[in-house]
């Protein structure tokens, strides 16, 4: 059995036309029958009145637990930071209504390589007062690569305090980023907190499901024992672009947690019919 917990992401519901606010508690009794432990939500549903209370009783009533949520700014650009600090500030408090949560971000918009100096300056400066707003509320902030370069990561990583921003690498996305996965979690085990996964051929697209390509996830998860990683592994499907869906979700999120079954031990606390 993994020393992490395994989740899942709720992004792929949004492919399939689901209703992120209307639909939630089907999107919650979805993931937890397929055999997740936790689920990750997005924003939309931070924004209800009442929110805690709703997503507490859906929760308690799957019996899973809460990762946290996820969103994504233009960290570079000067323009927007008094927006992207009120938003951040609203989403760290929104969180901090529970212990523990995690908020995945990513920055989106322009690479480091297109940038002017300022910008790259601006989004060191952001992501290191986010991090200090999310942290003095008791939430974990954490890098979301999404496809970028290993000079965007770079430029986070060697100027940005690990102790105000952890690392929760999608390492689909590192890969077309041209980043390497497992030599990314080697080199920063200690500062990963979340890894958002998928399946993929290599050197072409992503799949609809875990097993249906070719991630390894037996050499992952000895990696992940090797390094001491005890953060959250959450499942991120994704229905490639300009494809259509081939099953319905539930089949899908139920074929990648048979396959965790297969290639790392995984047991899902419930098996529900």
């Amino acid at each position: 059995m993994p020393q992490y917990r395994v989740g899942a992401h709720v992004y792929v519901f949004s492919q399939y036309g689901f209703d992120q606010v209307g639909q939630f508690e089907e999107i919650v009794e979805t993931v937890s029958r397929a055999g997740f432990e936790a689920v990750e939500l997005m924003d939309p549903m931070l924004e209800q009145p009442g929110y805690k209370e709703r997503i507490d009783a859906a929760l308690e009533a799957n019996g899973l637990a809460l990762v946290g949520a996820s969103h994504g700014y233009q960290l570079w650009d000067p323009a927007q930071e008094e927006q992207i600090i009120a938003e951040g500030t609203r989403r760290a408090e929104r969180l901090s209504v529970w212990e523990g949560m995690k908020a995945g971000t990513s920055c989106s918009g322009k690479r480091y390589a297109d940038r002017t100096d300022q910008e790259n300056a601006q989004a060191v400066k952001m992501w290191t007062k986010l991090g200090e707003i999310f942290t003095e509320r008791g939430v974990r902030l954490n890098y979301h690569t999404h496809g970028e370069p290993v000079e965007d990561v770079r430029l986070v990583t060697d100027n940005v305090p690990p102790e105000v921003l952890a690392l929760g690498p999608d390492l689909d996305w590192l890969r077309v980023g041209g980043i390497d996965p497992y030599e990314f979690c080697r080199e920063f085990g200690d500062r990963l907190d979340m890894l958002h996964i998928r399946d993929y051929h290599l050197g072409g697209d992503r799949t609809e499901a875990l097993g249906e390509g070719d991630a390894d996830y037996a050499r992952l998860d000895a990696l992940l024992r090797e390094i001491g990683f005890t953060g959250d592994f959450v499942v991120e499907l994704a229905i490639p672009a300009g494809h259509e869906p081939t099953r319905p979700v539930n089949e899908l999120l139920k074929a990648s947690v048979d396959h965790l079954k297969a290639t790392i031990g995984y047991q899902p606390p419930r098996e529900k019919a």
